[in-house]
């Protein structure tokens, strides 16, 4: 699953970007998505593990600037998937 999300970069993109537009305060941005070294073994299982938790966090605050569910609506309709 973690390796899946952390595939959708283009949903993480469109995401922030959609989050941003409707609320300019917003620090999804901002947010690193941190992972303890113990956690991966390689540069790309980093790099995918941080993408998930970037994700994940977006998700959480998508779902309180706007009334549909990230997954799977916004990121199918979307084309993202």
């Amino acid at each position: 699953m973690l390796g899946w999300l952390g595939s959708q970069c283009v949903a993480l993109a469109k995401g922030r970007q959609l989050i941003l537009e409707q609320h300019p305060g917003s620090t999804c941005h901002r947010f690193v998505g941190a992972v303890v070294p113990h956690k991966f073994r390689s540069p790309q299982r980093e790099q995918l593990l941080h993408r998930s938790r970037q994700l994940l966090h977006l998700i959480a605050e998508w779902e309180e600037v706007f009334s549909e569910k990230f997954f799977p609506r916004f990121a199918t309709r979307a084309g993202f998937l």
